[in-house]
């Protein structure tokens, strides 16, 4: 029972911390990382509609891959 409330009192302190800033994808205002996912977005959306639910997954790994792709070369 003691393990439990120090637990709970510990994530309860990790709690108050201030938040972390986010992540940022977009580094530098007009950098290559940005280029490509702008690049990578534009042909997934033409290759899987946004309309069709269905592909919402299919296009999401695509950003990635593609992404990543463009980045690497």
């Amino acid at each position: 029972m003691r393990r439990l409330l120090a637990i709970a009192l510990a994530s309860g302190l990790i709690g108050l911390l201030p938040n972390p800033r986010p992540a940022d994808a977009q580094q530098e205002e007009d950098g290559k990382l940005k280029k490509c996912l702008q690049e990578a977005v534009k042909e997934c959306d033409e290759d899987f509609k946004p309309e069709d639910h269905k592909m919402v997954a299919i296009r999401g790994w695509c950003y990635m891959i593609r992404g990543a792709i463009c980045y690497v070369h």
